[in-house]
């Protein structure tokens, strides 16, 4: 289906690396995210807000409509990013919350030991989890 849509596009579209004035990947990476997130399980436990935005995001796209408002992006952006923390795997959560946690203390750590102090951290009870700049957990 995805690659239907990129055909269709490319052959209507003078310049087939804009999408009705985005680029062609935001279009397709949506619909890739949403059935990441559905593959996965995880689509359920998306806000009924962002999944709404995103479901209307991908119609209004495929009938051939153009995102232009600034707002409307920043807002599909942030229900992009909750989808994505969802469906990205743990080990890489990890991985990233290990290397940062490591930086703030200035040490240098490879991947096996970024990920032994990410989880450490994961595991740790939010009332005694340590506050990391680079990381959003609560």
């Amino acid at each position: 289906m995805i690659k239907c849509l990129y055909i269709y596009i490319q052959s209507n579209l003078k310049n087939p690396h804009l999408q009705y004035g985005m680029p062609l990947a935001v279009g397709l990476r949506l619909v890739a995210l949403r059935a990441r997130a559905l593959r996965l399980g995880v689509w359920r436990l998306v806000s009924p807000t962002a999944r709404a935005l995103i479901e209307a995001a991908i119609l209004f796209l495929r009938r051939g409509g153009r995102i232009k408002s600034q707002t409307l992006l920043a807002a599909l952006q942030r229900a992009m990013d909750e989808v994505m923390q969802l469906v990205t795997p743990l080990r890489l959560k990890a991985i990233a919350l290990g290397r940062a946690a490591a930086r703030e203390r200035g040490v240098e750590v490879d991947e096996e030991r970024a990920l032994a102090l990410g989880l450490q951290i994961l595991n740790t009870p939010g009332r005694w989890r340590p506050r990391i700049a680079a990381w959003p957990l609560p």
